[in-house]
This record gives C-alpha cells, structure tokens and sequence, in this order.
C-alpha cells in the first residue's frame, strides 16, 4: 500500500525517471568509450604525441654523411643523450619529458647491426616505466624529430644541458 502511495507522488516518480535516465546515459557512455574508439587518437597532432616503445625495444643505427653513424630506434627516429644526465640516472622528467621524450622498452631492449649488445641497458624512471640506456646514459627521442633520419636535437641545449645523438661506440656525435 506504502509503495502504491509513493508511485503516485509526482516528486518521487520524477526523481525515479531522472535516476533512470542518468544511470543508462552514463552506461552508454563507458559502452562508447571502449579501446576501439579511435576518433580521439586520429586527432592527435605528432608533435604532442607520447612516444613509448614496446616490448623488446630495438636500437638500430643510421649514418650520414654530416653526422657519421648514430643510434635510432628500429623505425629509424633518432635517438639522444642529456648531459644533465648522469651515469645510470634521468635527470629529465615533467616538461622536459614532454620535449624529449625517454625511449621506453616493456622488455630488455635487442641490438640491431652495428649497436653494441653489451653497451645496452635500463634504468627504472620516477614513475615506474624502464628507460633504455647505452653506454649507461638514459637514450631520449626529441619531440621534433616527426619522421625517421631527423635530427633536429643535435646539440641543442635545453633544461640546463645539451643534448645530442650517440655514436655505436656510446659517444656523443660532433657535427664535422
């Protein structure tokens, strides 16, 4: 009897509907917001794009004239070293992060031609994620480099140091 009385209040009934209405609009919403929504990754600009390498990351390297040999990743993005680094430790995090983004590896990081296997390693970075090392130095990508073979980071100074590509034998590339 108590309940026929409460289905006749308007007020209660009203209240009903709207929590009915919120509680399907927000499982639409988590039902539309799967993994396969791929209309927000297709509006990401490549400059603000988050470069993280998968499992077994791949150290390759390129050669130029100008530059001599230099270490990429395995689609051809160079690769980089801070000199605010130091030995096994990255000094590089928040915006710095965002402008040279570390060289990520969910796995140990594999040798491509010409890069030497025992030169490389890993550290563990503030947040858990494993940076790859060479030569012990934390390796970065520079976040305008927007295609394989550029290297528009090279010798640059930036967040209290210069950065620069890394030859095969883990030394810093001077332009001849």
């Amino acid at each position: 009897m108590e309940l026929t009385k409460l289905l006749r209040n308007s007020n209660f009934t009203y209240s009903l509907s709207l929590t009915l209405v919120c509680c399907l609009s927000l499982l639409f919403m988590v039902a539309c917001s799967g993994e396969n929504n791929t209309s927000v990754i297709s509006k990401v600009e490549p400059e603000t794009e988050e470069v993280v390498a998968n499992e077994g990351a791949r150290v390759e390297t390129r050669s130029t004239e100008a530059l001599g040999a230099y270490l990429t990743d395995a689609e051809g993005r160079s690769l980089y070293i801070f000199e605010g680094d130091t030995a096994m430790q990255s000094n590089c995090y928040d915006d710095c992060a965002a402008a040279w983004p570390p060289f990520l590896s969910e796995g140990t990081a594999e040798a491509g031609v010409g890069v030497e296997a025992a030169m490389l390693g890993a550290i563990k970075r503030k947040d858990g994620s494993t940076q790859v090392t060479y030569n012990g130095m934390p390796l970065y990508y520079f976040i305008k480099d927007a295609e394989a073979g550029q290297t528009n980071g090279q010798e640059k100074e930036g967040f209290g140091a210069e950065w620069y590509l890394l030859t095969p034998k883990g030394e810093k590339v001077h332009a001849e």
